[in-house]
């Protein structure tokens, strides 16, 4: 039925650089050998034109990887040439930025799956207005336009109903009485208030201090980037938490469902006798099974609290225990919008699909941590010192008292931090500064992943997919072995322990230590120190031959400048004039230590003058006997190993 009804026709793909696009278009190019055509709408970039942008980001990705092992690289090339098109698409511009040939293959599309979507929970505002908001709407009136009639398959959320409990339902979406041209008019014009907000003296004068504590003595033209690159951040975070402010006085989480909310009644109204299907999917995850187990780009929702649990940046998160935690494997969504896709309602009523598991298969949010906790038990992620890290017992506080002690305990960090920054500069002081940064990241992190997903973790509600089940009940037994979409073909610990939890390891890059002489696919093996070096270097530079260099004072030597020059200069000078030079070092002592916190290269160009005048000749005797007194007998025997690991 799925391939005899989408034989010899010819589908558009917009967002087919993205996760799930690719997913579509590997899945219609491998499992529906008939089709005519698939345009793939495709946006040229400033750097790349459509065409290119296809070859390098979409089937250069591993998602192509087992077609092309199953054809053969020339005969995946043939069926790409045969299959594929580009049609330039700009969802950005009205009227898509078409030309003549471009609106004569817009056309001539049986099927339109709109897939384009900005799908981070924390976009800029503008950003998701334009994309997931007015970029539908400007498809639907361009293909309303050029006289086409396709079925449109919009894939929207399962979360556009905002906020809500109990039961929701496959229909239509509800007016919360909001006007989407209205929201997309505020939303798309926030840039510019926060733009001018942020060339304020004030704001630049913050920004410039910020900068030149960053960069030290590096100069005006490399300030000044910095600074420019601060105010984009500025902007950007503005930007953020207007949007987040906004949809959440809405009734939304975030601005991601409130844009995609505010989609669906765009759609809805501009869709007029073109055929519409709305496919709601709830959490997006890694693949179950296709096109490989674990097929996974860019980190989502689940990933970043499964990945601060088993890092130990999350003591406790928030959440109802016995919620539903509604998670769908993306092969499951791809099969069901492929089958959506085949069968076109029969009149001008939108049908909704919801690819959801909480019916079919529910997930309880306590289960999801039981997962992760018997995951992170047998495959413990290493912290930097190399030692494995435990993992947490949550105990689900409500948001505001997990909030709350965050903040408390971020309060007491920055007052240890202001405290240690007034220090005199030396190893242990280093140590304790670097200990305190790190705490202090991982409470930012927390708080952020608070934030962000502290309310899908409190869901109090059930998607309903009767719809999605009585088209599941329609295919034949083959079809739904070579289209499989029912959650309830699945178990949750084989996909969590054997597939996803491996896969965001593996992404991350985090490296694991396998207990009991077990190893996780995805996770690294236990390494000595010289393979996890070299994999290091060369994986963040694409080559072996780098040159490492160490800093000596508080890396390879519990020293510093002070030291070494005291020892000099007392030794240099008579027992008798002790007193007063030490007693006019104490008095410029202040002075450097306000430098020092300013900028470590304006402490030590003035501390270096305390040299001047001296004999060179005396000093190189001088340091030759401090190497032996002062050097040596103080050198970190880890930093000793570091180097020799990198002369090998």
């Amino acid at each position: 039925m799925i391939a005899e009804a989408l034989k010899g026709k010819t589908i558009l793909v917009t967002g087919s650089t993205g996760f799930l696009g690719k997913s579509l278009v590997e899945k219609c190019l491998r499992s529906i050998p008939d089709v005519a055509r698939i345009n793939l709408a495709i946006r040229s970039s400033a750097r790349r034109p459509a065409a290119e942008r296809l070859e390098r980001e979409v089937l250069s990705s591993p998602a192509f990887r087992r077609l092309k092992e199953e054809l053969g690289e020339e005969a995946f090339t043939k069926l790409v040439r045969a299959k594929l098109g580009v049609v330039e698409i700009d969802l950005g511009r009205d009227g898509l930025g078409l030309t003549d040939a471009g609106r004569e293959q817009l056309r001539s599309c049986d099927v339109v799956i709109h897939s384009a979507a900005a799908v981070e929970f924390d976009n800029p505002a503008d950003l998701s207005a334009q994309t997931n908001l007015l970029g539908a709407a400007r498809l639907v009136e361009a293909l309303r336009s050029s006289g086409a009639r396709p079925h449109l398959v919009h894939i929207s959320t399962a979360y556009v109903g905002g906020m809500l409990r109990g039961r929701v339902r496959e229909e239509a979406p509800l007016d919360p009485g909001l006007n989407w041209r209205h929201e997309a008019e505020v939303l798309t014009h926030l840039r510019g208030p926060v733009e001018e907000e942020s060339r304020r003296p004030e704001v630049l004068n913050r920004l410039r201090r910020e900068a030149q504590s960053r960069m030290g003595p590096a100069g005006t033209p490399a300030t000044a980037r910095t600074t420019e690159r601060l105010r984009d951040r500025w902007v950007k975070d503005r930007l953020i938490e207007r949007g987040r402010v906004h949809a959440r006085a809405m009734g939304f989480s975030d601005i991601y469902s409130f844009t995609k909310a505010m989609a669906e009644q765009a759609v809805v109204e501009l869709h007029g006798d073109i055929p519409l299907s709305i496919v709601r999917p709830s959490i997006i995850e890694s693949a179950l099974a296709e096109p490989f187990a674990g097929w996974l780009e860019g980190f989502r929702m689940a990933e970043p609290l499964i990945l601060a649990y088993g890092r130990g940046v999350l003591s406790d998160f928030s959440g109802l225990p016995d919620s539903l935690l509604d998670i769908i494997p993306a092969d499951f969504v791809v099969n069901t919008v492929l089958v959506v896709a085949a069968n076109p309602p029969p009149d001008s009523s939108p049908r909704v699909y919801q690819a959801a598991s909480g019916t079919r298969n529910p997930l309880r949010l306590r289960q999801m941590v039981d997962e992760s906790n018997r995951y992170f038990t047998d495959h413990p992620l290493r912290d930097r010192y190399g030692q494995a890290i435990g993992t947490p017992s949550w105990t689900f506080p409500s948001r505001s008292e997990l909030g709350a002690r965050a903040r408390t305990a971020l309060r007491f960090v920055e007052a240890a931090q202001w405290v240690v920054e007034r220090l005199p500069l030396g190893a242990n002081v280093t140590d304790l500064s670097d200990d305190l940064n790190a705490e202090r990241d991982r409470l930012d992190r927390g708080l952020n992943l608070i934030e962000l997903y502290g309310v899908y973790t409190e869901v109090d509600c059930i998607f309903d997919t009767r719809n999605v089940t009585a088209l599941w009940q329609t295919l034949t037994p083959a079809e739904q072995k070579t289209f499989p979409f029912d959650p309830a073909l699945y178990d949750w610990s084989h996909y969590f322990q054997d597939v996803h939890f491996p896969t965001v390891v593996r992404m991350s890059r985090a490296e694991t230590l396998a207990r009991k002489g077990k190893q996780p696919s995805g996770s690294t093996a236990p390494k000595s120190e010289a393979s996890s070096v070299r994999a290091a270097i060369e994986r963040r530079t694409g080559r072996s031959d780098v040159l490492a260099v160490f800093d000596v004072d508080g890396t390879l030597v519990e020293t510093n400048v002070v030291e070494y020059f005291l020892y000099m200069r007392l030794r240099a000078q008579p027992l008798e004039e002790w007193p007063a030079f030490m007693a006019r070092m104490l008095r410029q002592a202040p002075r450097w230590l306000y430098l020092e916190r300013r900028s470590r290269a304006e402490f030590q160009r003035s501390f270096y003058r305390e040299y001047d005048g001296l004999d060179p000749e005396i000093m190189k005797q001088l340091g030759r006997e401090a190497l032996d007194a002062v050097t040596l007998r103080r050198i970190y025997p880890e930093g000793m190993r570091r180097i020799r690991e990198h002369k090998r």
